[in-house]
């Protein structure tokens, strides 16, 4: 048989670069796999963080405020923990692991200051910016 035939049946690609295209291709579906773990991890903890934030501040009195109602931060920490379970399922439907959901939400939890959730929510925003991204890249 003569390569120039088989280049024909091909689309004018060998079979090498062919099979060199296909493992690329899983390769950016493996990091775009794993970008999306991720991603889902921190917008679990960000979610986490929040409801640590409202929870706590529902706690703390608002002696200032006279117009806030308290069942206010109820709401919203019931409401964020709500999300956090929802993102937590996302996760682990993804594949990523118990332990680490548990970290994540652990970790969110944990948060002391302003700083600590201004760095989640970046983190969490700059995730699903590189997995749009890397989508629109791979899928175009």
């Amino acid at each position: 048989m003569n390569s120039k035939h088989t280049k024909g049946w091909l689309g004018g690609k060998s079979l090498i670069s062919i099979f060199g295209l296909q493992r690329v291709k899983k390769k950016d579906d493996i990091r775009l796999h794993t970008a999306s773990v991720h991603a889902a991890l921190s917008v679990t903890r960000l979610a986490a963080a929040i409801a640590s934030v409202a929870s706590n501040c529902k706690n703390s009195s608002i002696e200032s405020a006279e117009d806030v109602d308290p069942i206010t931060g109820d709401i919203v920490a019931s409401a964020a923990a709500l999300v956090t379970t929802v993102c937590a399922e996302a996760a682990e439907s993804l594949g990523a692991q118990k332990t680490n959901v548990s970290s994540a939400i652990n970790s969110g939890l944990a948060i002391q200051t302003t700083d600590d959730m201004i760095t989640l929510t970046a983190a969490a925003a700059t995730c699903n910016v590189l997995i749009n991204v890397s989508f629109t890249i791979i899928f175009r």
